[in-house]
């Protein structure tokens, strides 16, 4: 018998049971794809990680499984197993060995105390949809109010404009249709804030309470359209679900988005194999 242990982080948040919960397991080593599949089933969080020693100049490999398959990345899952990672050892810089590659994540600490923790994501592929417009809109139980966009970043995101994205009442089956891992939608930015909502009918997941990758391609798409300036944009996420998260992403031209945020450790346990 193999005693697996794990970590429950809700992930964008400093407030216990809201932001995004991630499982964290943090003795990898040695499991099988099936194994690691069948314990983001068990789990049942949009996302699983499973941390292992690195292979390629890393501090560790990051697997990262929804309940249905293995994604070479995504944004909640590398900030909340760094988090892991840091609350353990006074480390300032990890390097996750992923699917997309190294993805470096800094560190933040104020008088030796965790306060944040920051990834440089792959710089997103972005283009036209090439969508019906109105058919996505019928989808969303909302009408577009701009061109949505398709960006590419290990995962597929849909970023969809609408005007107040607490209206939507997206029908699932319809939007699966559309053929994204994330359908993001959002609103135009007040300030240096915004909100937005994911909803994911390929992985299973209805919505999202936090979608870092889809927030740093977003991100990077309204810089390069001119609707934000450079510098850090606050995307305010899974208010509908009451799971509110903040998002926070630095874009500047010609380099690739950071996203980053707090994280809340709740919970910890084992598995007996």
């Amino acid at each position: 018998m193999r005693s697996l242990r794990y970590v429950i982080v809700d992930v964008f948040t400093t407030t216990p049971l809201e932001g995004n919960p991630l499982a964290v397991f943090t003795g990898g080593d040695g499991l099988s794809d099936a194994t690691m599949q069948a314990l983001a089933r068990e789990t049942n969080l949009s996302e699983t990680t499973f941390l292992q020693r690195a292979e390629d100049g890393g501090t560790a490999r990051l697997r990262i499984f929804t309940p249905t398959e293995e994604l070479p990345f995504a944004g909640h899952p590398v900030l909340g197993s760094a988090w892991v990672i840091a609350r353990a050892t006074p480390i300032h810089t990890i390097g996750f060995e992923t699917g997309m590659g190294l993805i470096p994540v800094e560190i933040e600490r104020e008088g030796g105390t965790l306060i944040g923790a920051r990834m440089t994501q792959p710089d997103p592929l972005i283009g036209p949809a090439d969508v019906d417009v109105e058919a996505l809109g019928r989808a969303l139980g909302t009408p577009l109010i701009g061109e949505p966009m398709r960006a590419a970043n290990g995962i597929t995101h849909l970023l969809c404009p609408v005007a107040d994205v607490s209206a939507a009442k997206p029908n699932m089956s319809a939007l699966a249709e559309f053929e994204a891992h994330t359908i993001y939608i959002w609103s135009p930015p007040q300030g240096d804030e915004m909100r937005t909502r994911m909803f994911s009918p390929l992985d299973g997941i209805n919505e999202d309470p936090a979608t870092g990758s889809a927030a740093g391609a977003l991100g990077v798409h309204l810089l390069e359209s001119g609707v934000i300036e450079p510098g850090r944009v606050y995307m305010r996420q899974g208010v509908e679900m009451l799971r509110p998260s903040l998002i926070e992403v630095d874009v500047a031209p010609g380099q690739a988005p950071r996203v980053g945020g707090s994280c809340a450790v709740v919970a910890r346990g084992e598995f007996q194999l």
